[in-house]
């Protein structure tokens, strides 16, 4: 038995495999994701695929093989999706703030992890993630799975402390509303800068997105409309994980996967329909629940500019569980304004990590 041959054709196996995966990934962002979810679901291995076909292609050149030319093929016909995926900006973010400057934090808040009270001894992270807040210097902060309690026998209110820090505007949009609205749930914009208009739209909300709502404001005359979104996730429980945060297999999951996919792709579609008809420069924060190399991340994108591309290095990770890889929450920005930092805080008291990014008007 030639072990060597049988050897070679294994690794020409999983070479095609990995070159096969890679380019159909570059397919994804054109292909609805709604009507062949499971071939999405590609996007979510990307980076390891990629990180395979490397080292094929380091193999084959080795070996100096033909092998080597399908390799690179592959690579190339997915630049697009590589250039999506990493960010290539490896040097440290601007210490301060420019002059003129508008610095926008982004943060999923998973309802200010008041539910895991109990878990930690009647103490949540809320008040550590408030402490962070004020740190920032943010001028305008942007949540998603914003919680607002308005009965303090349960929990304390949230604006009241925000405002006191210099946050007076805001603008509320509560996807959720219980127990006669003392607990209501949503996305939020808060500013230093007044308000001068504020809407909020469902865009196929369903009970695991928020919607999308917008917040105009005013900073030296020049107006701004910042947008704010949560889009569908498959809504995974405690049950779905082990205890190490990872998933668990099972036919519901992935039902709620497909679910996710479908609703998702309709709900962006409606959220860049009232992005174009801003009058005004655009800014983007959202909970995607999608990675780059998606239908979702690719039509909302459009036009605009990641800000992790601009100022981002390496892959970018915003979610904590799972998969180290998972970069689901974006900042975007529309002409008229400049990505002039960014910065992401790997912390542990939500799910998600905060983003933060400064802007500054274009100079013309």
């Amino acid at each position: 038995m030639d072990f060597k041959k049988i050897f070679s054709r294994i690794m020409a196996g999983l070479t095609v495999a990995a070159g096969l995966a890679s380019l159909a990934v570059s397919a994804l962002p054109w292909i609805p994701s709604g009507q062949f979810w499971f071939l999405h679901m590609l996007g979510l291995a990307y980076p390891f695929i990629l990180a395979g076909l490397i080292l094929f292609l380091l193999f084959w050149a080795i070996r100096k093989s033909r092998w080597t030319w399908f390799c690179l093929l592959a690579l190339l016909v997915g630049i697009q999706q590589i250039g999506f995926l990493v960010g290539f900006h490896f040097g440290k973010e601007e210490p301060y703030k420019q002059e003129g400057a508008i610095r926008v934090l982004s943060w999923n808040v998973s309802r200010w992890d008041e539910r895991n009270k109990e878990k930690r001894g009647g103490e949540s992270y809320r008040r550590l993630m408030l402490d962070y807040i004020e740190a920032s210097e943010a001028d305008v902060l942007c949540f998603q799975e914003y919680f607002e309690c308005t009965d303090p026998r349960y929990y304390a209110s949230t604006i009241p402390v925000l405002q006191k820090m210099g946050y007076p505007y805001y603008h509320f949009f509560p996807s959720t509303s219980l127990f006669g609205g003392s607990f209501r749930y949503g996305l939020a914009i808060f500013s230093r800068y007044p308000i001068f208009e504020a809407k909020s739209f469902p865009a196929g909300m369903r009970v695991h997105s928020e919607g999308i709502c917008y917040a105009d404001i005013e900073k030296g005359g020049k107006r701004t409309r910042v947008f704010n979104a949560h889009f569908e996730t498959p809504g995974f429980t405690g049950s779905n994980y082990d205890a190490s945060g990872n998933l668990k297999g099972g036919s519901g999951i992935l039902q709620k996967i497909a679910d996710a996919y479908s609703i998702r792709a309709v709900q962006v579609r409606e959220a860049v329909s009232l992005i174009k008809a801003s009058n005004w420069p655009v800014v983007l924060c959202a909970d995607l629940g999608d990675v780059p190399n998606s239908y979702a991340y690719k039509t909302l994108k459009g036009g605009l500019s990641d800000a992790f591309l601009t100022k981002g290095g390496g892959l970018g990770a915003t979610y904590r569980f799972i998969s180290p890889t998972l970069r689901i929450d974006y900042i975007f920005t529309g002409p008229g304004l400049d990505i002039v930092n960014l910065r992401m805080d790997k912390l542990k008291y939500s799910d998600h990590y905060p983003l933060i990014c400064d802007l500054v008007s274009e100079k013309k």
